[in-house]
């Protein structure tokens, strides 16, 4: 007999912690499979017969910091307050974005709208997938709590940010603009849409825009962020 049980857990930071608690249940004699996801922050097991919380955190304790965490239902990291010094990440790389266009610019000697918009969303998806490429596993933990295609195909998350390279790349290259373009809008838009969904429901969502190495809200910044690059990447196309 089979028995599935989900235990909310605590001291999950990223998707190197979920690798190290999602092996260490798997040796446990009546585990027969074990799923950690770090958003929400939980252990779903399937068992030959029912564990206690006592008996999880004794089996987690070589571990050191992970254990059951009840009666709390959801131990992710909160997210931080929405102000001008938490999006400071998101400000410098923008700021950062702004200055090699503008040197690019200058280069030229005259300013080129339709290439500065190719060069801004070309650094745009390159730097925000080497950020999600630093925990993968944790990048695709966070994303599928609010995605809609990572929520129904989990390997998507994980997919995602070479997605986001390889966009950046044709836009820096100025390859198949077109054809890149119409990916491009149709990416942003179904994030678009899972965010818009995140944010309407209220609830304190941890935004995995730039990967798990900064501690994002989700809020109206990303829906701005990705409304942004959905717009620029249609006006592209009518270009």
């Amino acid at each position: 007999m089979s028995l599935p049980q989900t235990f909310p857990l605590a001291g999950l930071s990223c998707g190197s912690c979920v690798q190290k608690v999602t092996a260490r249940l798997l040796e446990h004699a009546d585990i027969l499979d074990a799923a950690v996801t770090l958003q929400p922050s939980e252990a779903r097991i399937t068992t030959r017969s029912a564990l206690s919380d006592e008996a999880m955190n004794d089996w987690l304790k070589p571990l050191g910091k992970y254990r059951v965490d009840q009666p709390v239902p959801d131990a992710s990291p909160a997210a931080p307050a929405k102000n001008a010094q938490t999006y400071r990440p998101l400000l410098i790389l923008l700021g950062y974005l702004l200055l090699v266009i503008a040197a690019a610019n200058i280069a030229r000697g005259v300013f080129d709208p339709a290439m500065s918009m190719r060069l801004f969303m070309g650094g745009f998806f390159v730097a925000f997938s080497f950020f999600k490429m630093l925990d993968l596993r944790g990048f695709s933990d966070a994303y599928r709590s609010y995605d809609l295609v990572a929520q129904a195909v989990p390997a998507y998350g994980l997919v995602y940010p070479f997605i986001e390279f390889a966009l950046g790349l044709a836009y820096l290259a100025d390859w198949q603009p077109r054809w890149v373009n119409v990916a491009a809008a149709v990416v942003m838009l179904v994030s678009l849409v899972g965010v818009l969904r995140a944010v309407a429901s209220k609830k304190s969502i941890r935004c995995a825009c730039l990967g798990t190495v900064f501690n994002l809200p989700m809020s109206t910044v990303t829906i701005i962020e990705d409304g942004l690059m959905l717009m620029m990447a249609l006006a592209s196309l009518m270009t």
